[in-house]
Order: structure tokens, then C-alpha cells, then sequence
């Protein structure tokens, strides 16, 4: 009655499971139990604890049920791996009354349990139902963790924002920048020299023309994003208008500045043409104003109000400032080189997707695969295809779904699995959305049109 309960009370989730034992009929008598009830999937069976290391790098497992005695690797030296490799999977070892002292060697290496053969399958039930348990267990650990860990990032980025903006715009008292500077994870020493530059927009405090708020927002979160790889030499504040402040803290660059006034601007000269391989998502040109080297953490605000009076002093239209010049033939020739250069990379992106559609993949994932930032990949795609990363990933693996839905026998949770919806019901939902029915009744009608 418990373990029957115990089985209720599981999730949704589907679990790997894997067997290994160099005897033919075991291996097929253990396939033959019902996992179905405990949510359990056999994926591979293995005669010996070699092939199924190969294995294991090729599919995710969530529980290994292994004899000891098996030739080219045993189970002893099989779960002493495994646990030092996947020490996710859990690990039921089979042994005879022989290897009794083997099986409990095999349980110091985080073994969940053993069986005697032959094997009780009664007992083994009650074993799989407390494995699968400990890892809906740790699945939802993990979850809660990657929740905790993603909420304090947000709420320290929120933090350092905040206070960047309170240090640019105000002259804080030296107590509020010690304590709030700690909280947001800032580096800011007393009798320190501080330098402020200032990255505008040419139509700065007005956006680019055509510019809409969500593409506005996503210039604002690229270039902040941007920033933190093209430039390192402090910290920087992008404001709700486009402005980016730079508060210099690298003191080899202050002194440089002092020493040679131009130092700065040739590093800042650098920035602006990294900036120019995103010319397609900053649709205006950037100039830069310095403003001066003070010495104090509290006077960084001063230090901005001279960058920002720069500004004032050569007009709105900052014909002196320097910056990305007027477009040339050139440039021209250069942006039409940047659009090919941005299809061969969605095309990448795209060929990327089609051989890894059947497993979890990210935007990171393909941006690092293409070279790209990720917020700019994901521009670059709705620009250049007219369609968002996340519908054209979701609406290629319902076709491919579709696809095996009609040509093969496959269970509805085995095609989501093919796709990559490793969540039944989540790919229930999708592919829902996207076709009006269930993939069951998507099949079901299909079969119809074939019979008629």
C-alpha cells in the first residue's frame, strides 16, 4: 500500500534507466518489469560496465541498476566512476551471495542500495520508487537553487544600477557609498583618483527615429551588455535615454590621462569602432565627452557634470565632439558586408538549431556557437528573418513533431522527447498552441485522412 502511494505521489516526469549485466537473460528480464507505473524509461542496457561509461556520454541517466561481476569493467570500478562523474545517478547494485563484501564496497561509493539474486521484484519496486523519489526530490532542488541564485543576481544588478545612478547624479554622503557600495558588489577606494566619460547618442536625450519602446529596450539592455565585454576598465551606468557613463577606476589609465590627455579618448575611440559591428541595432552614431579627474568617491558626481557640460557647451548637434563620423561609400560598402556577414550567421544559427532541436538548447548556447552576444543574435534574427529565435525554434521542432507524430508509432511523451520537451504536458501545451489540437488528436486525425 505505501509503495503504491508512494507512486501517486510522483510527478510527471519521465526517468532514465539503464542496466547493465554481461548475462543476456537478466538484462531482458529486467526489461521485462513494468516501469511504467513508477514514470521509469529503459534507454540502454549495457554487458559491462565499459560500454556503458560510453554510453552515459551520449545519454542523460537518471538511474543505473548494475551487477558486480562483469568482464572488461566490473560493477565495483562502474560505480566508483559514476559517482565521481554523475554523482546525480542513483545506483542499484545486483549481487550474488558471493559478493556480498563487494556490494557494500560498491555502497561507499554512493551506492543507493543492493539486491540479492535472483532477484525479488517486489523489493525492487519499492527500491525504484524511493530511487525515482530522491531524484524528483533533487530536480526540485536544483530548480529552487537556479531560482535563488537568479533572483540575488537580479537583485544585485538592481542594486549596483541604483547606486552607479546615485553616485553619477548626486554627491553622497561618504558613510551611504561605504555601505550601499558593499551591497551592490562595487569596489570603490577612499583618496582614489576618478575619471567620468560619457557614450551619447547623437539624438541623446530623443531616441532614433523608427524606434519603438521594445526595440529601445533591447538597444538599452545590448549596449549595457555590450559594455561589460568591449570595456573593463571600471564600472558603467546606461541611462532610460541611451547615455552610458563611464566611471573609470583603473588607476594605469587616470595616470595615463594625466600624463596625455588623449589616452583616454583613443581608448574610447576603440570602444566606439568594437560598437560598429552592432551598427544594425544602433541605428544613430555615438560621440563621447571626458569630463575631470577627481578624488574622491563622493566627487564622481562632479566629475559627470563636466562630461554632461561638454555636451551643453558644443550644441545638441555636437559637431566637435568625437565619435562615429558621417556615413562614406565605404562605411556603406562596410554595411552591406556587416548584412551578408549577419545572414551567413543566422544561417549558422539555424543549421545550429536543426542538429540540436532534440535537447535543451538556449539563445546563449547558439550565440556562443555563432560568436555573437546573445541579445544581439536575438536581434539580428528578428531583423534579418522577420521572425523572433524562440518561434522559430519552437515552430521547427513542431513540424519535426508532426512529422513523427504521422510516420511513426512513437508514445505522444517519446515524440516530445525527440524534440526536446522533456515535460509531457509543457509539450502537450505548445504544440497545442501552434496546431489547435493535442499531438494525440493531431494523430488521430492524420490516421483519419489516411483511412478516408
Amino acid at each position: 500500500m505505501a509503495d503504491k502511494k508512494g507512486r501517486a505521489a510522483m510527478s510527471d516526469n519521465r526517468y532514465k534507466l539503464m542496466i547493465v549485466d554481461d548475462e543476456y537473460e537478466i538484462r531482458q528480464g529486467l526489461r521485462s518489469f513494468d516501469y511504467s507505473s513508477y514514470h521509469i524509461d529503459v534507454v540502454a542496457d549495457c554487458e559491462n560496465g565499459l560500454f556503458a561509461l560510453q554510453t552515459m556520454m551520449n545519454e542523460q541517466i537518471d538511474l543505473l541498476v548494475t551487477d558486480i561481476r562483469m568482464p572488461l569493467m566490473d560493477g565495483l570500478e562502474l560505480a566508483e566512476k559514476v559517482a565521481s562523474r554523475y554523482p546525480h545517478m542513483k545506483i542499484i547494485v545486483l549481487s550474488g551471495y558471493d559478493d556480498f563484501e563487494y556490494a557494500r564496497t560498491c555502497m561507499k561509493h554512493g551506492s543507493l542500495d543492493y539486491l540479492l539474486k535472483p532477484l525479488d521484484f517486489e523489493d525492487y519496486g519499492k527500491i525504484l520508487a524511493r530511487a525515482v523519489r530522491m531524484v524528483e526530490q533533487e530536480r526540485v532542488h536544483e530548480l529552487q537553487r537556479a531560482a535563488w541564485e537568479r533572483k540575488a543576481k537580479l537583485s544585485v544588478q538592481h542594486l549596483r544600477k541604483r547606486f552607479l545612478r546615485d553616485l553619477l547624479y548626486s554627491e553622497m554622503k561618504e558613510d551611504a557609498i561605504e555601505l550601499e557600495s558593499s551591497a551592490a558588489e562595487i569596489m570603490l577606494e577612499e583618496y582614489t583618483e576618478y575619471v567620468v566619460c560619457l557614450l551619447r547618442f547623437t539624438e541623446y536625450p530623443r531616441r532614433p527615429r523608427g524606434v519603438g519602446d521594445k526595440d529601445w529596450a533591447l538597444i538599452l539592455f545590448t549596449l549595457d551588455n555590450l559594455m561589460q565585454d568591449l570595456w573593463g576598465k571600471g564600472y558603467h551606468y546606461v541611462d532610460a535615454d541611451g547615455q552610458c557613463a563611464l566611471i573609470w577606476t583603473d588607476r594605469a589609465a587616470i595616470d595615463g590621462y594625466k600624463e596625455d590627455p588623449q589616452s583616454l579618448a583613443v581608448e574610447l575611440e576603440q570602444v566606439i569602432q568594437r560598437l560598429k559591428r552592432f551598427r544594425g541595432l544602433f541605428k544613430s552614431k555615438l560621440i563621447y565627452s571626458i569630463g575631470t579627474v577627481v578624488q574622491q568617491p563622493n566627487q564622481i558626481c562632479r566629475s559627470y557634470q563636466e562630461a554632461a557640460a561638454l555636451f551643453r557647451q558644443d550644441d545638441t548637434s555636437s559637431k566637435n565632439l568625437p565619435g562615429i563620423e558621417a556615413a562614406d561609400p565605404e562605411e556603406a560598402a562596410c554595411n552591406a558586408e556587416q548584412i551578408n556577414n549577419g545572414h551567413r550567421l543566422i544561417q549558422e544559427a539555424k543549421q545550429f538549431i536543426e542538429h540540436n532541436y532534440d535537447r535543451t538548447i538556449t539563445l546563449d548556447d547558439v550565440a556562443e556557437y555563432v560568436h555573437l552576444n546573445a541579445s544581439y543574435l536575438s536581434f539580428l534574427f528578428k531583423e534579418l528573418t522577420g521572425q523572433k529565435y524562440i518561434d522559430y525554434i519552437t515552430s521547427f521542432r513542431i513540424e519535426k513533431a508532426k512529422s513523427l507524430l504521422r510516420h511513426t508509432n512513437h508514445k505522444v511523451h517519446e515524440v516530445g522527447e525527440m524534440v526536446g520537451y522533456e515535460n509531457p504536458r509543457y509539450f502537450t501545451l505548445v504544440f497545442k498552441k501552434y496546431n489547435q489540437l493535442s499531438p494525440l488528436e493531431y494523430r488521430n486525425a492524420a490516421y483519419g485522412r489516411e483511412l478516408s
